[in-house]
């Protein structure tokens, strides 16, 4: 099986460096660029599937990237990090470290632990492997899931920092399993 994963294009809590968990942020004009353009990078690929989060701004992605070309399924399995109080707070009011090192990311504030968000996203690509074999996969989600996907892809440990990771709105992941 093919993945292909991709983060929604930017929305304005984005470029106003704001967190951005569970609400519905559609995109904006730069976001739906960052979409076209990577419609144009995956234009020959001929997707069997795509799977996306229930979020407008991943939805709106996947809708201009797919262009028909074949089914969206939406997955909740695949929505974002739940980031409780600091929805909407500045990205430079947490203390990214704690944010996302397993072993210091406890349950406060109402935040979805990592531990939560690597296994719920181990759930879906063990759906995957179930319902598919050959096939060709186009994922569309948000940064902190396609961080877990990531490591759930390519291993991790106590000690992985999941800082090492970053997935950009115009980047485009590729992964066999």
């Amino acid at each position: 099986m093919k993945l292909y994963l991709v983060r929604h294009g930017r929305t304005k809590w984005n470029t106003d460096r704001l967190i951005q968990g569970r609400i519905d942020v559609p995109l904006c004009d730069v976001g739906i660029k960052d979409a076209k353009r990577n419609a144009k990078k995956l234009k020959d690929v001929k997707f069997d599937i795509c799977y996306c989060s229930p979020l407008i701004r991943a939805k709106e992605t996947a809708n201009i990237i797919v262009d028909g070309r074949c089914d969206i399924v939406i997955n909740d399995l695949i929505t974002e990090r739940d980031v409780g109080r600091f929805e909407g707070a500045p990205v430079s009011s947490i203390k990214a470290r704690s944010f996302w090192t397993v072993n210091e990311n406890m349950d406060v504030d109402g935040v979805e632990n990592y531990f939560q968000l690597l296994a719920r996203t181990k759930e879906f690509l063990e759906l995957l492997k179930t319902m598919y074999s050959d096939e060709t996969i186009l994922i569309v989600s948000h940064s902190g899931t396609i961080k877990a996907l990531h490591y759930n892809i390519v291993g991790y440990d106590d000690n992985t920092d999941f800082l090492d990771f970053y997935c950009g709105h115009d980047d485009i992941l590729e992964y066999d399993i």
